[in-house]
């Protein structure tokens, strides 16, 4: 990832941390906030390269954005009953679905005609389990 990238996404993951931290007392409010902020993002870094994300890239970028929503909601409405508990929870998937879309759009910029897949629920299953697999042994 390049510098500026990665600086850019850093930046864009803070403010959606922030957001999602302080508003979290309303149940899916942060969706209001960090949504517009992780589109801004990906625009932003597509702007920053001179270059237009495919359009098979942008059906990847709508599917992180509204999967990452979800996932914050479903949180949200889970954890988000014990105090500051949801909140840190809301604060840290934000920032983590968003750096994980910075990453996701510097990679399909490098090769905008052939976007790499996005991260799926079985990939993060498959490395959690390699983790504990790996340490077992």
């Amino acid at each position: 990832m390049r510098l500026g990238a990665r600086l850019t996404t850093h930046a864009f993951s803070a403010g959606a941390a922030g957001i999602s931290f302080v508003v979290q007392p309303v149940p899916g409010s942060d969706q209001l906030f960090v949504i517009p902020i992780q589109y801004l993002l990906a625009a932003s870094l597509a702007k920053e390269r001179g270059a237009p994300l495919s359009k098979a890239a942008w059906s990847q970028v709508h599917q992180l954005i509204w999967g990452g929503g979800a996932l914050r909601l479903m949180l949200g409405l889970t954890l988000g009953l014990i105090p500051l508990a949801g909140a840190f929870t809301n604060a840290m998937t934000a920032f983590l679905t968003t750096e994980y879309l910075g990453y996701y759009v510097d990679r399909a910029l490098d090769n905008p005609d052939n976007p790499p897949p996005a991260l799926s629920i079985q990939d993060v299953l498959d490395a959690i389990t390699s983790l504990f697999t790996g340490r077992a042994r």
